[in-house]
């Protein structure tokens, strides 16, 4: 790992800086236009967080002073464990935020069907990290690393976790199609719907890199699966950029919305509709047929109309 270690502190922390980044922005460009923030935008920062904290572990992990490429494979168990631990939590609330965000552009159906997204994503990763600190059948039970209780058994270990993993993904895709039922229900322009809606969908990134790590841990993956430690350390990458991604997804669309109306306002500013202008006009027809007007305090995701 040593010819490593200094790549997965670079990329790890790139990576967490573009996170902070792009939710900066996010905040900026609400905030900037005096709009006030809601459970969503404080939901990404609760995630991004987690992805911190959990981000400084594997920092640790991967150091060269830490002694854990040498140390025993409790130790590294126990650090990947405390590492998955906090990426649950952080997996789990930026999917929540893009959720609850859905959930203000939708009418009853929508909005029950995205509730049910957010409750069974946070249980199904409760269980995630409840299942890492399980006993596993094969260690003693007067082991202190481990929860007390009934032991797992080896197929347990696997199974949970990965299908967890792989429901994860299932809903990183179902939330990214999700806007374009919204989107196509508008008066917007048809361009103006795919622009948009591709900005809404890039959380499709967060399910492959779920699918990701479920080939991880699988060990079918050569390069996880090439040391015990260097295989624990690979998998907390992911582990992390799959929020991180997440996170990053959902700022663009705001984002988007901020720079077409500072470049609206510069090139008419006598006449160009600004968001919050489209916001009032918009109406999107949801899952029972009926009609939902969005206010100027929902999100920014309208197009403006092509001057």
């Amino acid at each position: 790992m040593s010819n490593a270690e200094l790549p997965v502190q670079v990329g790890l922390w790139v990576m967490v800086g573009f996170t902070v980044l792009f939710l900066s922005l996010r905040i900026y460009s609400k905030l900037s236009r005096h709009r006030a923030l809601w459970w969503d935008d404080y939901s990404l920062v609760a995630a991004w967080v987690m992805v911190v904290i959990g981000s400084g572990f594997i920092s640790a992990f991967a150091a060269p002073s830490s002694g854990i490429v040498t140390a025993s494979s409790d130790r590294v168990l126990l650090l990947f464990n405390i590492c998955s631990m906090f990426c649950a939590l952080a997996s789990a609330w930026s999917k929540s935020a893009f959720a609850l965000t859905l959930t203000r552009l939708t009418e009853r159906a929508g909005t029950i069907f995205l509730w049910f997204i957010i409750a069974t994503v946070n249980i199904a990763y409760t269980v995630f990290s409840i299942s890492a600190w399980g006993r596993p059948c094969v260690v003693q039970s007067n082991s202190h690393m481990y929860l007390a209780g009934a032991c797992w058994s080896p197929t347990a270990k696997i199974a949970v976790p990965l299908a967890v993993v792989l429901y994860s993904s299932l809903m990183d895709f179902t939330l990214a199609l999700f806007p374009w039922k919204i989107l196509w229900h508008t008066d917007m322009k048809d361009r103006e719907k795919v622009g948009l809606g591709i900005a809404m969908s890039f959380g499709v990134l967060a399910g492959i890199i779920a699918v990701k790590r479920a080939v991880n841990m699988l060990g079918v993956d050569p390069v996880a699966n090439g040391s015990y430690y260097h295989g624990r350390v690979i998998q907390c990458i992911w582990n992390v950029a799959e929020p991180c991604v997440t996170i990053v997804a959902q700022c663009i669309p705001t984002l988007r919305a901020l720079l077409v109306d500072r470049k609206s306002r510069k090139l008419d500013a006598d006449s160009a509709e600004t968001y919050e202008e489209i916001l009032k006009q918009q109406t999107v027809r949801c899952w029972n047929g009926s009609s939902h007007a969005i206010s100027s305090s929902d999100h920014d995701f309208q197009s403006p109309s092509e001057s």
